[in-house]
């Protein structure tokens, strides 16, 4: 043990003498510049290869109504008796979706409201949808019903197919 102690001192005394340390130091600091930038001085030569700050997508006009969404939704979930386990599956299932907003229309994928009412697959946009949480969370939790039969099944197709 004593010998491992005394190699062990021998080398770092060795890395010490040859500035290995400070190679190893900058080496590393050009590393986390690359990733992160900050505390890299004004200008590196990092700052011209970092990309652009990704756009933000605002699907909606605003979401100022999703703790009442929400509460919509969890009263609806009760009525049908998806409480606890069942009601954190619809609660993950929604937020992933819309965040809770009914002004959502995706561009990408389509999707509109709450739940995620998409015409090219569910059809006819049932009346009063674009403006009312209400119904889209009635449209939402009778679908769930009639396809999925629980929000936790709808959970877990949704996490592998992006659809429900």
């Amino acid at each position: 043990m004593a010998a491992v102690t005394i190699l062990v001192a021998a080398i770092m005394v060795a890395v010490y003498q040859l500035e290995l340390s400070r190679t190893f130091n900058n080496g590393v600091r050009q590393m986390v510049c690359l990733v992160e930038g900050p505390g890299c001085g004004e200008q590196t030569w990092v700052d011209a290869d970092r990309p652009e700050e990704p756009e933000e997508y605002e699907w909606g006009g605003g979401n100022s109504n999703a703790l009442e969404n929400e509460s919509l939704a969890m009263h609806g979930a009760e009525q049908r008796g998806w409480t606890d386990t069942e009601w954190g599956c619809l609660k993950n299932l929604w937020s992933a979706i819309s965040h809770w907003d009914h002004t959502l229309v995706n561009p990408t994928t389509g999707e509109h409201g709450i739940s995620g009412f998409n015409p090219a697959r569910h059809g006819s946009m049932p009346s009063g949808f674009p403006d009312s949480p209400s119904v889209q969370i009635d449209w939402g939790l009778d679908h769930i019903a009639q396809e999925h039969g629980t929000p936790c099944v709808a959970w877990a197709y949704w996490e592998d197919t992006r659809t429900y």
